[in-house]
């Protein structure tokens, strides 16, 4: 089996294959990875996107009624002034 690497260049490719092989196993590997990360992300992004629709039913609307209620104090306020004047 020594015969075959006889030489420095056939030692060469010898090296450049198993260092090529190593390289793509590693992105293979790393591809992998990746696709999970992004996987998980766009559950999480899907779930955020759930609470803050949630977030703006159950919070922001009592808000909006609160501050209507305000606003039509206000004007009937003014007009209360204006009639008292």
């Amino acid at each position: 089996m020594l015969e075959l690497y006889s030489t420095p260049l056939d030692v060469l490719y010898l090296v450049l294959t198993i260092v090529i092989a190593a390289l793509g196993l590693f992105l293979v590997i790393a591809l992998y990875h990746l696709i999970k990360i992004l996987s998980n992300i766009n559950k999480v992004s899907a779930k955020a996107k759930d609470t803050i629709d949630l977030i703006n039913h159950y919070l922001w609307q009592p808000i909006k009624i609160a501050m209507m209620i305000i606003e039509k104090s206000k004007t009937a306020t003014k007009k209360a002034s204006r009639k008292s004047t």
